[in-house]
This record gives structure tokens, C-alpha cells and sequence, in this order.
């Protein structure tokens, strides 16, 4: 069991960045590990902005 540390960015008026660690196995997909960092940071965010929201993957560790 890997994890990645993935960037979650919510531009609002003032761009709002969060860093999630993020548990997954050595070959999941992009799309899986990004979703369950969005998934982390809404159990761990008591409310969050609203705006357009990307991430990317900053590093992955096996």
C-alpha cells in the first residue's frame, strides 16, 4: 500500500489550496486516487468554497 500526496485547488476569489495525503495501490488510476483525495478533504473540511475545483498529483510513494 502506496500513497500520493495530491494538491486540491478551489479558485474562488482568493485561490484556495489544500494538500491531501492520499492511501492507494501502485497502479490505480489518476482518476481514482484524485477522487478520494476530494472525498478526504470534504470529511476533513467542516464547509468548502464554492468555484471551479481541479487537482493534480504532486508526488506518488510506494
Amino acid at each position: 500500500m502506496g500513497k500520493a500526496i495530491v494538491k486540491c485547488t478551489i479558485d474562488t476569489y482568493a485561490v484556495d489550496e489544500y494538500v491531501v495525503e492520499v492511501p492507494c495501490e501502485k497502479d490505480d488510476v489518476d482518476e481514482i486516487i484524485i477522487a478520494k483525495a476530494w472525498k478526504i478533504l470534504k470529511s476533513e473540511e467542516a464547509a468548502l468554497p464554492y468555484g471551479n475545483r481541479s487537482a493534480n498529483i504532486l508526488k506518488r510513494i510506494d
